[in-house]
């Protein structure tokens, strides 16, 4: 099966999955109502990006390749984009954490 999801679509949608399921757990545990909020808002959004693109997909032609510069100039771009997302998801785990002794919904 891991070979049928290397470098798909598919395979790219469930890892996306997956990832969103642990940022989501571990926010759930750890982030104020406030926060957790603001995470949830986020999911949805980034979830409705993704559907937006999926059904262009189905509408459009795919792009054409990427010259060898140009795919390595991606790669650069998206480590950084990837690497800025988990930092901001490490502030707001951060800041956001519930108070000693508070409930779940951020009283206390």
């Amino acid at each position: 099966m891991r070979s049928r999801l290397n470098h798909t679509y598919t395979g790219y949608s469930v890892g996306c999955a997956a990832v969103w399921a642990a940022l989501l757990a571990t926010g759930r545990g750890v982030l104020d109502a406030k926060n957790w909020d603001i995470l949830r808002l986020s999911a949805a959004g980034w979830w409705t990006g993704w559907l937006s693109a999926t059904i262009a997909r189905i509408g459009y032609p795919p792009p054409q390749k990427l010259t060898e510069a140009g795919q390595r100039r991606l790669e650069k771009v998206s480590v950084v984009l990837v690497l800025l997302g988990f930092v901001n998801f490490l502030r707001l785990l951060i800041t956001g954490r519930r108070r000693a002794g508070g409930t779940a919904d951020g009283s206390s």
